[in-house]
């Protein structure tokens, strides 16, 4: 305890810790960069630490934020203290900012972030004097190491591409989307820049579009899903499943959706597997569709197997109330709580 003596503030710990290590790192690549994210200084500069001009010397901050419009994001006092700092850069990104578990990339969030982190870059340098000088154009795969896999590279390649775009012209005009989308692209039409509100399809050349491509037929077979079980849903509920009891003439409705919708699946399935090999190692395709596709799949087989069961044994009625359903429903209370729980996974 000695040692950190009376600065044993959490920020005066970091700010020791930080730059010892940047010091020993410069000190074995004296022309190496060292980033640090700026939400891990933003405490340390907003303390009141005088003492941490060594540490401005040794670090480059990374202001980062995804969100569409960057400019409201950070107030006029976060700049005049990244003023101080010989160099800032910024991070924008290209894809993966979406959600945890985002599966389709569109263009207009990342374009958007991209252009206004421009629009704030500018500000802040005319009125702050801020010597910004590189961006990070990132792309997230996971959140972190426990959690799945979101946006693929190969079918956010569009996003790329136009983000590039937008820091070399300010602005992406219609002239330029047309010219990135049919010369760079290769497409057949405009790439989306947002969901549309119908299936659409769009056919490009580049590097990686059989993953982009692959990804607007998971969008159209889960539309196809989520309306075809908005329908079975209604006639085939865990009841149903419990009792084996359907209404024949609905049962027959629900299996001319249920058919059609499960063949596509099986498509899909084989499809997005052999473009998978086309651009990852043998883990990915399996843990992406366990992750986003098999449940569905599962639900549509489920609820077609017992309605094509149905339909072939069921030869009459039971009348209500059901026999299944007459006992009460009883759950087990837990008798451990959250900090219990984790006591017992700390030991």
């Amino acid at each position: 305890m000695s040692y950190i003596g009376s600065s044993s503030t959490t920020t005066a710990l970091f700010d020791r810790h930080v730059t010892r290590i940047a010091k020993y790192i410069k000190s074995k690549r004296p022309n190496l960069k060292l980033f640090i994210w700026h939400d891990m200084i933003s405490q340390l500069l907003n303390s009141g630490l005088t003492n941490i001009t060594e540490l401005i010397e040794l670090v480059i901050p990374m202001v980062w934020t995804y969100v569409d419009d960057v400019k409201p994001w950070f107030d006029d006092s976060v700049w005049m203290r990244f003023a101080m700092f010989p160099e800032v850069w910024v991070a924008s990104s290209f894809k993966g900012s979406s959600g945890e578990t985002a599966t389709m990339n569109y263009i207009g969030h990342h374009q958007r972030n991209q252009q206004t982190w421009l629009e704030t870059m500018y500000i802040a340098a005319q009125r702050y004097k801020v010597n910004f000088t590189g961006i990070a154009i990132t792309g997230w795969s996971r959140y972190d190491h426990m959690l799945p896999l979101c946006e693929f590279l190969p079918s956010a390649i569009p996003s790329l591409v136009y983000t590039l775009q937008t820091v070399v012209h300010g602005h992406i005009t219609q002239q330029l989307n047309e010219s990135i989308s049919q010369t760079v692209l290769g497409c057949t039409q405009m790439p989306l820049w947002e969901r549309s509100s119908f299936p659409t399809f769009v056919s490009c050349s580049f590097p990686g579009h059989e993953m982009y491509e692959m990804m607007y037929k998971y969008d159209t077979v889960m539309r196809d899903y989520d309306e075809t079980m908005s329908f079975v849903r209604l006639y085939v509920t865990d009841i149903h499943l419990r009792q084996n009891y359907i209404h024949y003439k609905r049962a027959e409705e629900c299996l001319e959706r249920l058919m059609p919708l499960e063949a596509s699946m099986i498509h899909f399935l084989d499809a997005f597997q052999n473009a998978c090999s086309l651009f990852f190692t043998a883990d990915i395709g399996p843990e992406w569709l366990q992750t986003y596709f098999m449940r569905p799949f599962k639900e549509v087989q489920q609820r077609l197997n017992f309605v094509e069961r149905s339909l072939k044994s069921q030869s009459w009625w039971s009348q209500r109330p059901l026999s299944k359903n007459i006992s009460r429903i009883t759950v087990k209370k837990r008798n451990m709580t959250m900090s219990s729980i984790l006591r017992n996974v700390q030991r």
